[in-house]
């Protein structure tokens, strides 16, 4: 039952099967969620964003008795990364919506593939904790870029 439960949250609903890119489709998921039900209370954000972190940590490291560390279908990372990198930021600012989603998600995905420092090596570490924290990484990078970026285009 745990690992059926595991399975099927680690692919975000079999997202991760798709037959390519899953790891987009995955934080594409995982921002279309992001803007459809988060709050903009920072508060929610945070507790549900760590929530989200630790239940991929567990799925995904379930999931790899599967699909092997860091198998490939396995995107709940993705999806955790994403809304590492949403979090706390201002919706009704200088950036459009469509710019604020789509900024965050370009950014996330090339800092997912690149993996700077730390990312490379805490995909190292065993289990789920591997699978995601580099994701983790990966989105705190293209939240603070967007923080940045709400910075030059005249946001707060």
């Amino acid at each position: 039952m745990v690992k059926r439960f595991s399975e099927i949250v680690a692919t975000c609903l079999y997202i991760g099967h798709v037959p390519i890119v899953p790891a987009t489709f995955g934080a594409a998921f995982g921002a279309v969620v992001f803007a459809l039900a988060m709050p903009e209370r920072a508060s929610v954000q945070l507790v549900v964003t760590l929530a989200l972190i630790a239940l991929a940590i567990f799925t995904s490291g379930k999931a790899e008795e599967r699909y092997g560390h860091d198998g490939r279908p396995i995107v709940i990372d993705e999806v955790a990364g994403m809304f590492v990198s949403l979090c706390f930021l201002p919706r009704d600012g200088s950036l459009s919506p469509v710019s604020l989603f789509a900024g965050a998600f370009i950014l996330f995905r090339v800092f997912d593939i690149v993996k700077p420092y730390p990312a490379r090596s805490l995909q190292e570490l065993r289990g789920g904790w591997g699978v995601v924290l580099d994701d983790v990484v990966a989105g705190v990078y293209a939240n603070v870029c967007m923080r940045v970026a709400i910075l030059l285009a005249g946001g707060g």
